[in-house]
């Protein structure tokens, strides 16, 4: 839409994102967030995909970035950049909206809750945040690996091999992201998105502090894990699609009409 669908495009980046991050949080009430990510990001990219084309990451948005080629790369950056701040707003609007279904008042308890405790979710790795960093070279490869493979396959069905109905690419996209999110957990949290690696380790230690006033105190020490693995995948992705990906999908065309030529 150009000019005009500029500030829709943000709006629907924001409110997104926003869900997204509810999911996140909302989900870890029952020990289900890789499945409740995965729901909303199918339900998101039905509403919002029409307009935004549904990111929801700033991965996904910078991988699009270098995939696609522009005449007017400097306002095109900069818009792309525009939408990744939307996606940290959004991310931000996600947990204060979330705050709704959790008690703010102060608990006793000198532990936080477990998983499934009535409590926000915890993006630590498998040896909880206040490990000191032990699997701080762990958690980024998973990241980075599972967000690379996450977002050229949204690349890939968006671009080259998806099918003609919208309802079918959201959800093999909502599945892709449960199924990557599902296998790095275990490990590194699951994060693979750069926006929540920057709102949410804030956002639970600010809550945790507040609620849970007796309990450890919780570390950062995991948040450039969380941002700079996911990043990283969203550019390798971008940069697989863009100069590996096109190049031999034109070979196999060309191949292909050569088939037909002889025949």
């Amino acid at each position: 839409g150009g000019k005009q669908n500029k500030v829709w495009v943000l709006v629907s980046e924001l409110l997104g994102t926003a869900m997204l991050a509810a999911a996140i949080n909302w989900g870890g009430c029952s020990s289900g967030t890789p499945t409740c990510v995965g729901l909303t990001v199918f339900i998101m990219a039905q509403v919002f995909g029409p307009i935004s084309g549904g990111h929801f990451n700033p991965a996904v948005t910078v991988a699009m970035m270098i995939k696609h080629r522009h005449e007017t790369c400097g306002a095109s950056v900069f818009y792309g950049i525009l939408i990744i701040v939307a996606q940290i707003l959004g991310c931000m609007l996600g947990c204060a909206i979330c705050l709704m279904g959790f008690p703010l008042s102060a608990q006793k308890g000198s532990t936080l809750p477990t998983a499934g405790g009535h409590y926000l979710t915890q993006l630590c790795p498998a040896n909880g945040c206040n490990d000191g960093g032990k699997l701080m070279g762990q958690a980024m490869l998973v990241e980075f690996m599972m967000t690379f493979l996450f977002v050229t396959f949204v690349v890939q069905i968006v671009k080259h091999n998806g099918a003609k109905d919208v309802p079918l690419n959201a959800l093999a996209i909502g599945i892709a992201l449960y199924t990557c999110v599902q296998t790095a957990a275990g490990i590194s949290g699951g994060c693979l998105n750069p926006a929540v690696g920057i709102v949410q380790p804030v956002f639970q230690k600010v809550m945790n502090a507040r609620i849970y006033p007796n309990a450890p105190k919780t570390q950062l020490v995991y948040q450039a894990a969380y941002i700079v693995g996911p990043l990283f995948g969203g550019i390798f992705a971008g940069i697989f699609q863009r100069y590996f990906n096109e190049y031999a999908i034109t070979k196999a065309k060309s191949a292909h009409d050569q088939e037909v030529e002889l025949v």
